[in-house]
């Protein structure tokens, strides 16, 4: 089960829109990259940008294995880990690869109709494209020292 894991690989953008239902289809690269372990399943929540993330089933219990060792007395552990629990809900995809997204969650991520999908690994992010033009930015200089930490 392990092994199926080390294999996701959601790389890539694409564009797409959000149907009268609010559902997206999410593309097919990234079904087929999803482990059977996950049953079609994909946690949304609230990303830490202005953005929603999708989690396949098995990476969302990772994350909730990380807020589950925060501590329950510091609030502001407390208010963190509520902040990304409350939001987040199962989608299991349709027949034809689409999730229905709540207006709550599209409301906070400023998407109306058009959506970018971007592909980060082990998660996908949904952006509104027009914030994605604006809170994506980074400096030549950030970009050479973080290039500088990764050995390739």
């Amino acid at each position: 089960m392990e092994e199926n894991n080390l294999n996701i690989s959601f790389t890539g953008e694409y564009n797409n829109t959000i149907d009268q239902k609010n559902r997206l289809s999410i593309p097919i690269k990234y079904r087929k990259a999803l482990s059977p372990v996950n049953n079609s399943t994909f946690v949304l929540t609230r990303g830490f940008d202005a953005c929603l993330i999708l989690y396949p089933l098995d990476e969302w219990k990772k994350v909730e294995s990380q807020l589950g060792s925060l501590s329950s007395i510091k609030m502001k552990h407390r208010s963190f880990v509520r902040s990304i629990v409350r939001c987040a809900v199962h989608l299991k995809y349709d027949s034809q690869g689409r999730i229905a997204i709540p207006d709550t969650l599209l409301d906070y991520a400023q998407i109306d109709k058009d959506v970018s999908i971007i592909g980060m690994i082990k998660k996908i992010e949904l952006w509104s494209p027009k914030l994605l033009k604006t809170d994506n930015i980074i400096s030549d200089d950030d970009f050479e020292d973080i290039a500088n930490e990764i050995k390739f």
